[in-house]
């Protein structure tokens, strides 16, 4: 049985909402270094600052955004020292972001929303608003905003200045030409780039649409230079979020959810408004081999479903590829957000699962992390670092207990995939933002960093656990309320010597 910390709650739909509303409130405020309070003891072993990237702004001249990924990139900066915090906060400050600041109105379609004026007001409006909302990495001396469908912006890790797109030195300038140059100048870099500890090198990728559709491969050495991208050719556009990086594959998970490109290109559907959604078929599992030339691309039959997130992946000793993934039943209707949690499907749950795919065979096994893990919702999965391709013993990520059926995340989990032992620490109605692991020395797990949206209080916390454990460690108070977002990372205070 899992080790739980507080009785879990059945919640209603009508809490879960208005909550959620609290927490989707734009951020008015940007504060300077400003000192926090805090409750309990905050380790002095923690010595760095955590950035966090999430949608802050969700509306524009009184139009709200209709879907949660289209706000526009807010970072939260906390820095701890000496048993201290000081917080700082700032929008990402991109082109589309400082156009429509001046203007206090909509100019932009987004991933979910179109602009005002029906067809006639998105009709061959092609450029689509970067709203580099997703995730902030520290990678080569560069603090990077991302989002997946456009380039990076690089921010000064100091002030949480834009410093404006990053285009690795030439290196993302779109080469296709024609309509694809006009949809993107720079190629697309995801918000989930993977970092080799042992090389330094960082792996991501870009999906760009066209004829042929091009599945863009990126890598970026420990000094920030881009090689020459490598393409692959693929048959449908899907929604891929993540991808996994093992020591011989770099694999994709590609579900039947693809997007219908003329509709969205000519206004008659929102970008994901266009998205054809049959995910009760298998996805397709893409290996590509992670070194060019080390073997051939292979296509294997996965689940049905949808995968937002790879929680690791490594090849086990018979050359199997092995992922842990949060796989959803379907793809989470966010145009029926409320149904979400007022009726929720079957399928509307994430679950962590194995998977193991074995390019010999062409085969796909699911294997069962155990009872505890089937029945909690489990996403947003961090782990230890490690080189890329090592397993990962315990898994970190927050959830619900067994009996939410909406995808409302309030639970901090931990897991020994080993053992199959989940201990969670629920906080009821209080959301909780993606644990951020702070590994401690030796034989010591370290602690998880957490945002958590407190319901009814108009407040954010950041919370400090005990990884092992879970125990709260310490608590500080945010100055306001602030959305808990998406992806974040944390950056020792050694790391940013010589930064500027």
């Amino acid at each position: 049985m899992p080790q739980d910390f507080a009785a879990p709650m059945d919640l209603a739909s009508a809490d879960m909402l208005r909550v959620l509303a609290q927490a989707t409130t734009t951020v008015t405020d940007e504060y300077t270094d400003v000192s926090l309070p805090v409750t309990g003891t905050l380790p002095q072993a923690l010595d760095g600052l955590l950035f966090r990237n999430g949608p802050g702004r969700f509306e524009r001249g009184g139009r709200r955004y209709r879907h949660p990924f289209d706000g526009d990139g807010h970072i939260t900066k906390l820095d701890i020292q000496g048993g201290a915090v000081r917080y700082s906060n700032r929008f990402v400050r991109t082109r589309e972001y400082l156009e429509e600041e001046r203007a206090g109105r909509m100019l932009h379609r987004a991933f979910g929303t179109n602009l005002p004026g029906g067809l006639f007001g998105n009709f061959f409006q092609m450029r689509f608003k970067n709203a580099a909302n997703t995730s902030v990495r520290w990678h080569a001396g560069r603090l990077l905003a991302l989002w997946e469908g456009g380039p990076p912006h690089r921010l000064d890790p100091h002030t949480l200045a834009t410093l404006g797109a990053e285009d690795f030195g030439g290196r993302l300038e779109n080469p296709f030409g024609g309509l694809s140059r006009r949809l993107a100048p720079l190629l697309p870099f995801s918000a989930h780039p993977h970092c080799d500890d042992e090389t330094g090198d960082l792996y991501n990728f870009g999906l760009v649409s066209g004829s042929p559709n091009r599945l863009m491969l990126y890598r970026v050495g420990a000094d920030g230079r881009m090689e020459t991208p490598r393409e692959h050719g693929l048959d449908r556009f899907s929604f891929v979020h993540d991808f996994a990086v093992s020591r011989n594959w770099l694999c994709f998970l590609l579900p039947h959810a693809d997007f219908d490109v003329p509709k969205a290109v000519f206004g008659l559907k929102t970008a994901v408004g266009s998205l054809k959604i049959a995910t009760e078929r298998p996805m397709q599992a893409l290996l590509l081999p992670r070194a060019p030339g080390a073997g051939r691309p292979a296509v294997l039959t996965g689940p049905p479903g949808f995968v937002f997130h790879v929680a690791q992946a490594y090849d086990d000793d018979s050359g199997r590829l092995v992922l842990d993934v949060i796989r959803y039943g379907l793809y989470p209707d966010f145009d029926d957000f409320t149904d979400l949690f007022r009726t929720p499907p079957d399928g509307a749950m994430p679950r962590l699962e194995r998977l193991v795919l074995d390019p010999a065979r062409h085969s796909c096994e699911h294997v069962s992390l155990g009872a505890d893990v089937a029945s909690h919702a489990f996403e947003l999965p961090i782990s230890a670092p490690a080189p890329l391709g090592a397993p990962r013993r315990i898994l970190y990520g927050v959830g619900a207990p067994p009996e939410r059926r909406a995808p409302y995340l309030t639970s901090i989990h931990r897991l020994d995939t080993e053992t199959g032992r989940l201990t969670t620490r629920d906080f009821g109605l209080d959301i909780t933002g993606e644990p951020m692991l702070v590994p401690g020395d030796g034989d010591d797990e370290g602690w998880l960093l957490s945002l958590v949206f407190r319901a009814d209080q108009d407040r954010t916390d950041l919370v400090v656990l005990r990884a092992e454990n879970l125990e709260i460690q310490a608590t500080a108070p945010l100055p306001h309320a602030v959305p808990i977002g998406f992806h974040g990372c944390w950056v020792p205070r050694g790391a940013l010597l010589g930064s500027g």
